[in-house]
C-alpha cells in the first residue's frame, strides 16, 4: 500500500514537472551560432548516466566531441539520437566544458525528447530528438563535453 502511494505521488510530480518545462526547452527563433547532432545513450533508477558523441557545426567546419553526464530523475535506459541549435558561442575553445540543465521525454520504444543545456561560458544548446528504449526522464543534468578534434 505504501509503495503504491509513493508511486502514485512520484508519477505526479513527473507529469507536473514536464508540464511545467514544456516551454523552458524551446529554441529561441534568432539564427543560432552553430548546431549540433548528438547519439547518446542513457541508464536512470531516479538517478541517470549518459555517454555519447556528437558533431558541431560551426563557422561551415564539422567538430566532434564527447559527452558523458550525470543527473536525477527518471527510470529506464534508451539510445537518443538529437540535433539542435546553439545560442552565444562566440569561439570554439568556449563550447566545451559543464554544461547544465533540464530535460523532459518519454520512451515506449520510441519517443521524444527536449533539453536546454548551459555551460559557464554561456553557451546554450536547444535540443530535440528521437529515443528508443524504455526510459522516463525529467530532471536536472549535468553533462561534460569535449572537442575531441
Amino acid at each position: 500500500m505504501k509503495t503504491n502511494f509513493i508511486n502514485s505521488v512520484f508519477t505526479s510530480i513527473i507529469f507536473l514537472l514536464i508540464a511545467g518545462c514544456a516551454s523552458m526547452t524551446q529554441a529561441p527563433s534568432a539564427p543560432p551560432s552553430a548546431t549540433v547532432s548528438i547519439r547518446e545513450w542513457s541508464a536512470a533508477y531516479y538517478g541517470s548516466a549518459t555517454a555519447g558523441k556528437g558533431t558541431l557545426n560551426y563557422n561551415g567546419q564539422r567538430h566532434r566531441f564527447t559527452i558523458s553526464g550525470v543527473g536525477v530523475g527518471g527510470a529506464g535506459g534508451q539510445k537518443i539520437s538529437a540535433t539542435g541549435k546553439v545560442y552565444n558561442l562566440n569561439n570554439l575553445p568556449s563550447f566545451s566544458g559543464t554544461y547544465h540543465g533540464i530535460s523532459r521525454g518519454l520512451t515506449l520504444i520510441e519517443g521524444k525528447m527536449h533539453a536546454k543545456l548551459t555551460n559557464g561560458n554561456g553557451v546554450v544548446m536547444y535540443l530535440a530528438g528521437e529515443t528508443e528504449g524504455l526510459a522516463s526522464s525529467m530532471g536536472a543534468q549535468a553533462f561534460e563535453v569535449n572537442l575531441t578534434d
